[in-house]
């Protein structure tokens, strides 16, 4: 064989051996190929840990993996996990997703939907701005996070269970895991950020679904005095203090709904002050946000009227 030969199989060969390389690697990365992939230590963005993935779902893995969008950008940054990606990018037994998003909305019942879902059954977190449903949960980070991101209005954390878990967890087992993992996620985040604050932190205790009833007589809402038309079978309230307070009453799939916070961020992000159906009020001697959304001007009357007798407003 001439040297001019010898050189061109050389170079067939090396070709051949890159191209061999490249491909076991790009099976590597997307979960495939005959070696097994390493093992993944930290998912989405560096946030958590494999113990808090796990404990995600209801059946162990043998590996995960975690797929990220970018932070940097300024739309919804979504962190897939599962056990890997197949050859077409595509999760594996994919058990939840991790968003960082922003949300422009400063009503209170809309941001939450932004937040964690549309659905009157969700429940607010203690000591936080955020709320746990079905199969979702999610969190504003604190203020001067916003800032550091670029989605737009105000920066949030959400998780969403992918798997069929509120099929398997019932007992507010889903709720308080999925908050366990949000929090962490979303502390995790802050301290990258570099706008972690003190008071953002996780609850002790995640709080149950919200469950239906039939409006009391005269007393919808659980507030004395606030009667409702009886075309209203259906009430989801929220117990406790007015921090994050909310009541959705349905008839049929026609839906009214009224918030009361107290809590310091929202007052912040409710910048436009009062109007048809937002208006600040002191309460029990704290500034409180009063918003309703209800077409029915008397109903919504009604319900401050009601509201100002049992929380003392002003």
């Amino acid at each position: 064989m001439n040297r001019k030969k010898r050189t061109g199989v050389v170079l067939a060969v090396t070709v051949a051996v890159l191209v061999a390389a490249a491909g076991v690697t790009v099976a590597v990365l997307r979960g495939g190929g005959s070696g097994p992939a390493a093992e993944q230590k930290s998912f989405c963005w560096g946030t958590l840990k494999r113990g808090d993935v796990a404990a995600l779902g209801t059946h162990p893995l043998p590996r995960y993996a975690s797929d990220e969008g970018d932070l940097k950008g300024s739309t919804l940054a979504t962190c897939q996990v599962g056990t890997g990606l197949d050859a077409h990018g595509v999760m594996k037994r994919l058990q939840f997703s991790l968003s960082v998003g922003g949300s422009p909305s400063d009503d209170v019942w809309h941001l939450a939907d932004d937040v964690a879902g549309v659905s009157p059954f969700r429940a607010p977190l203690t000591g936080v701005p955020g709320w746990v449903n079905q199969s979702m949960a999610g969190v504003l980070l604190p203020t001067s996070c916003s800032a550091r991101l670029h989605f737009g209005g105000a920066a949030y954390v959400r998780v969403q269970t992918l798997a069929d878990q509120d099929k398997t967890w019932r007992d507010g087992t889903l709720q308080r895991r999925m908050a366990d993992v949000l929090m962490t996620a979303a502390t995790g985040l802050t301290r990258q950020l570099g706008c972690s604050s003190a008071s953002f932190k996780a609850p002790a205790t995640a709080p149950r679904l919200l469950e239906g009833h039939a409006p009391a007589s005269g007393e919808a809402c659980g507030l004395p005095g606030f009667g409702v038309p009886a075309k209203y079978t259906e009430q989801y309230a929220t117990d406790g203090d007015f921090r994050l307070w909310s009541c959705a009453l349905r008839a049929g799939s026609e839906e009214v709904h009224f918030t009361v916070t107290q809590d310091p961020y929202l007052l912040w992000l409710n910048g436009s002050g009062s109007d048809r159906r937002s208006a600040i009020l002191k309460c029990g001697g704290k500034k409180t946000l009063v918003q309703t959304g209800s077409e029915d001007d008397g109903l919504a009357r009604d319900f401050r009227t009601a509201l100002a007798h049992k929380a003392d407003c002003a």
